[in-house]
């Protein structure tokens, strides 16, 4: 039998002194209760004085108290709270709109009426457009956000290649390629007081726009074109769903090209398609360092743990972890599995109909701080996480007609 890993924590009679960092502590270790209650005194007690240091606690004491909310399905107080920040126009405004229109989302509310809701609620901002844009391309609301970032007007570059996005995913491909023209032709000569598109930005929109000339005049990409390059016109082409190109673009080129190829699906929410072509390999590249490589391994790990192998998860985990002990996300991900087997062991006993009153309470106490060490390691976030639009992507009926 394995060992299960030690996960070190604070003793619960000594968490910290402020109650946003307590909030913080008690949810990193699964006291949901406590944590929620922190984060609600942290944003109550705080300061009015909008100069001091405390006031900066309050956003983001409302924020975690909404993500908390959200997570528990207390979607009305989670939905206050994003409100709150967003009313506030601090710093974490944008971020509370996101995860307002995301709880929207989760409730099955369709993405017009969550346009429409938030335009309505953020109707006294001057840039009201462009933040329910950026919510509704956070969520995947495509069309609607396209909307939004049309009736702003000018937008800075990291919203121009947004509303690119937003263009290509709604079949209007042509119409993207003629805005990066017209922006890219009039971004030389904004006014000095405009902030103009940085060099990595103008490289994006360039790579955008060639993706689309491609895809426009059906023709296919050069297959002489450098491999870096290649390797960064596949991962923006599949993250614009255009995943043919993606595929021509790294055909042939080893297998190196084909494990990028794999990652990059993954990383943006095509998982089907990325395990489908995991499972076409004839072995996995255990003792590559190649950082592809690796990759390729823990999506094939990741796999299994989602499937609830926890024991092959956990060997192939053990394998990355030893090949490359700075990895500290396959730390984490083999102390997960060895978790979950002892969870799954421990309720299997639980559930025995002679287990004594003595050895049930004993059980149970082993399973909450199995449970308390699981939070531990979930909280350093070792799986691959995806937002709500690359969760949509591989079921969105607005994607079916692109490929």
């Amino acid at each position: 039998m394995r060992q299960l890993p030690i996960i070190e924590t604070d003793p619960i009679t000594n968490p910290p002194s402020t109650e946003y960092e307590r909030g913080k502590w008690y949810k990193k270790r699964g006291y949901l209760e406590k944590a929620l209650k922190s984060f609600k005194d942290a944003a109550q007690s705080a300061t009015t004085d909008t100069t001091s240091s405390g006031w900066k606690e309050v956003d983001l004491s409302w924020l975690e108290y909404g993500l908390l909310s959200m997570r528990m399905r207390s979607y009305g107080k989670a939905e206050e709270a994003f409100r709150t920040v967003v009313l506030h126009s601090g710093a974490h405004a944008q971020e509370a709109l996101n995860q307002w229109a995301a709880l929207l989302l989760l409730q099955g509310i369709p993405d017009q009426t969550i346009c429409e809701r938030l335009l309505d609620e953020t109707s006294s901002f001057p840039a009201s457009n462009i933040m329910v844009g950026r919510s509704l391309y956070y969520i995947g609301a495509y069309p609607f956000a396209s909307r939004c970032f049309a009736e702003q007007g000018s937008l800075y570059s990291d919203t121009c290649i947004m509303y690119v996005t937003c263009l290509i995913m709604t079949g209007q491909t042509s119409e993207a390629m003629q805005f990066i023209d017209s922006y890219l032709r009039d971004s030389t000569r904004q006014p000095r007081e405009l902030p103009r598109p940085q060099g990595s930005e103008m490289a994006q929109l360039s790579r955008i726009r060639q993706l689309c000339e491609w895809s426009v005049q059906h023709s296919l990409p050069d297959r002489f074109i450098a491999m870096s390059e290649a390797l960064e016109l596949a991962r923006t082409a599949i993250s614009l769903n255009m995943i043919s190109i993606a595929e021509h673009l790294l055909a042939d080129s080893g297998e190196r090209a084909y494990y990028a190829l794999i990652c990059f699906l993954y990383e943006e929410g095509y998982k089907g398609q990325a395990i489908s072509k995991l499972h076409q390999l004839e072995a996995l590249p255990l003792q590559d360092q190649d950082s592809y490589s690796f990759k390729v391994c823990f999506i094939a790990a990741e796999h299994l743990y989602d499937l609830g192998n926890y024991d092959e998860a956990a060997s192939m985990l053990e394998q990355l972890r030893l090949a490359s002990p700075g990895h500290t996300e396959a730390r984490f991900g083999e102390a997960a599995c060895y978790l979950q087997s002892a969870l799954i062991s421990l309720s299997a006993r639980l559930e025995e109909s002679y287990s004594s009153p003595s050895a049930r309470k004993e059980i149970e106490l082993y399973l909450d701080n199995i449970n308390a060490a699981l939070h531990v390691v979930e909280s350093t976030n070792w799986h691959t996480t995806w937002t709500p639009a690359q969760k949509r992507v591989e079921t969105s009926p607005t994607m079916s007609f692109l490929n």
